[in-house]
């Protein structure tokens, strides 16, 4: 972390960051007709994401918990390492309950990208498949 406050271990800001920039590609690319996927490819991928989604949601309680003071006692030093602890937790950007929060919402523009690609894959499907029929008239 940059101010000093904590946070996850190693450059998770930067993974998060990355992964978000290809959630974003997906969704550009999916709206573009240039990312497609199958309604079974497409559902399957929807299933990991839900299932982190549904985890997150009934372990969103925890997260906020992370926020609050421990119980360490009155003194000061025990004090001064609570308030530590509720910065780590979630004292900026790049604390661990924002990181968790930015990656259910990068997770869900994945969805999304999902749900646009496997819009695209039918429409193509169909329209390949009506071409044959039409060619088969002839």
């Amino acid at each position: 972390m940059t101010d000093g406050t904590g946070g996850p271990p190693g450059d998770f800001s930067q993974m998060l960051g990355d992964f978000s920039a290809q959630a974003d590609a997906m969704v550009t690319a999916a709206k573009e007709g240039k990312f497609k996927v199958s309604e079974e490819a497409g559902e399957a991928l929807k299933t990991a994401i839900s299932e982190y989604v549904t985890d997150w949601s009934h372990n969103q309680i925890r997260f906020l918990r992370l926020a609050e003071k421990p119980k360490l006692g009155t003194g000061p030093f025990a004090q001064q390492v609570g308030q530590h602890a509720i910065l780590v937790a979630d004292g900026d950007e790049l604390s661990a309950k924002t990181q968790l929060d930015k990656l259910r919402d990068v997770l869900n523009r994945a969805e999304e990208a999902i749900d646009l690609a496997k819009s695209k894959y039918s429409h193509r499907d169909n329209a390949n498949a009506d071409q044959l029929k039409s060619l088969q008239k002839d």
